[in-house]
C-alpha cells in the first residue's frame, strides 16, 4: 500500500507542476481601444435694453407715452419661448389707474395683454409675448422664439386713465413695475 501511496503522490504532484507550467504558457492576441466622449450643455441668456423702460414724473389722467426695449438672445442656445410676470409696489389704487397696451412684439400684436390695468396684469401668470411672424397661407401668426444671435423689440403704451370722477386722491401717486421675462428653451432635438 505504501507503494501506491507514494505512486499517487507523484502522479499527483507531476499534473499539478505540468497544469502550472502549461497555465502560465497559454497565449492569445489580444487589442484594446479607448472610445472618448464629452458632453457640454448650452446656455440661456435674454439680455434686455433698455432695463429701465418708464421713467416718467409728474403725470396727469389721460396722459399716455410710449416705450419700447428690446429682447436679445446672448446664450448659446435659440430661446423658443418667452414669458411674462408682473409685479408692482407703491401707492394703493394707481395700478388700477395706469392701463397697458402691449404694440407689438417683433410684428406681432400681443392682444391678449392689450387694454389691461397694471393690476390685471399682475394677475396674468407666464403670459406668452414670444415673437412671431406672419405666415402666407393660412394668414396666422406662429411663434419663432429668439434665435441665437437675434432680437426682438416689444413696444410698449401706458396711459394714465382719465376716468372722467374725481381722481383727486392719486396726486403725488408713484408705482414701480416690474416686468419680469423668463426666457425658456426650445424643445430638444436628436443629434
Amino acid at each position: 500500500m505504501k507503494l501506491k501511496k507514494k505512486l499517487g503522490m507523484g502522479i499527483a504532484t507531476a499534473v499539478l507542476g505540468i497544469g502550472l507550467i502549461g497555465g502560465g504558457t497559454f497565449a492569445y492576441f489580444s487589442d484594446q481601444e479607448a472610445v472618448e466622449n464629452s458632453f457640454a450643455a448650452g446656455t440661456l441668456d435674454l439680455g434686455v435694453d433698455p432695463t429701465i423702460a418708464f421713467s416718467v414724473d409728474n403725470l396727469k389722467p389721460g396722459d399716455h407715452m410710449t416705450r419700447s426695449f428690446k429682447m436679445t438672445n446672448e446664450g448659446t442656445l435659440d430661446i423658443g419661448k418667452v414669458l411674462m410676470n408682473t409685479s408692482f409696489s407703491g401707492t394703493e389704487d394707481f395700478e388700477d389707474h395706469l392701463k397697458v397696451d402691449f404694440l407689438q412684439s417683433d410684428g406681432k400684436v400681443i392682444e391678449s395683454l392689450s387694454g389691461k390695468t397694471i393690476a390685471e396684469l399682475s394677475e396674468v401668470k407666464d403670459q406668452d409675448i414670444t415673437p412671431g411672424f406672419w405666415t402666407w397661407w393660412p394668414l396666422v401668426q406662429e411663434g419663432k422664439g429668439i434665435p441665437l444671435g437675434t432680437e426682438d423689440t416689444i413696444k410698449i403704451k401706458v396711459t394714465f386713465v382719465d376716468n372722467g370722477q374725481d381722481q383727486n386722491h392719486l396726486q403725488g401717486a408713484n408705482l414701480d413695475v416690474n416686468f419680469t421675462l423668463d426666457a425658456l428653451q426650445t424643445e430638444g432635438e436628436a443629434r
